[in-house]
């Protein structure tokens, strides 16, 4: 019909109408595109929203679960360093510190897990999307950090196997040993000081560079878990400015 009423507008030559016509076409096709765009950012709007809830719920249990981690690690650390001064002769040898020591040279830790929302928005193209540069930086320093520290875990776990299977200097009560890999708490490792049997100290000097290695990489991996900590908690931070 409008196509009709130009074309009778031209034909009478009457361009004030042809003009008012075409200026109607024009706004009527400019608001389509606003109503176009208004609704195609409403959705990317609430996209974000469903993103920013699914990164918060995943980085609390990061977080939660890398302060568990810290606090064991801490507890690995103290331990084996208390068993390599004893083996270097700094301090006095204590049997429940030797046993306390040797215990916890059996224990690993846990990687820290990789976000699956962030593993999905990169393969989907999605990161860019963020309205958020720094959650967007954030997100990738937490992942890059994972990456970059993943070789520490399988060194700290060849340690681990190491100390299982070619220790000679120690003797279990095999009916009460538990390999405790990850989070051995004091309870548990108190609990599994029992299942040694016996040790034979001048041959646990001898290794001391063992149990020093072990507490070297320990101590490396820790500092890597705070960082992540610490960017993790930046991540949260950011996720609350963009939710509403």
């Amino acid at each position: 019909m409008l196509l009709r009423r130009i074309t009778k507008h031209v034909t009478d030559q009457n361009w004030f109408a042809v003009f008012l016509d075409f200026l109607i076409v024009v706004v009527g096709i400019l608001i389509a595109f606003q109503v176009t765009n208004w609704n195609d950012t409403k959705q990317a709007q609430e996209r974000e929203q469903i993103i920013l809830q699914q990164l918060g719920e995943e980085f609390e249990d990061i977080q939660a679960a890398l302060e568990r981690q810290i606090s064991h690690r801490k507890s690995y650390i103290n331990d084996i360093y208390n068993l390599v001064l004893i083996l270097e002769g700094k301090k006095p040898a204590d049997d429940l510190a030797i046993k306390t020591g040797l215990i916890r040279t059996r224990a690993s830790g846990r990687l820290p897990v990789r976000s699956a929302t962030y593993v999905q928005l990169t393969s989907n193209g999605e990161l860019a999307k963020l309205s958020s540069q720094s959650l967007q930086k954030n997100l990738i320093d937490y992942d890059s950090r994972l990456e970059r520290d993943a070789f520490i875990m399988p060194l700290i776990t060849s340690l681990v196997i190491e100390e299982l299977s070619t220790n000679n200097n120690v003797k279990f009560n095999i009916e009460q040993m538990s390999i405790h890999g990850a989070d051995v708490d004091d309870k548990k490792k108190n609990n599994n000081i029992e299942s040694i049997a016996s040790y034979d100290l001048q041959g646990l000097k001898q290794a001391e560079k063992r149990y020093e290695t072990l507490y070297i990489t320990h101590s490396t991996l820790l500092t890597s878990e705070k960082k992540l900590l610490e960017v993790s908690k930046n991540i949260q931070q950011e996720i609350r400015k963009g939710l509403k």
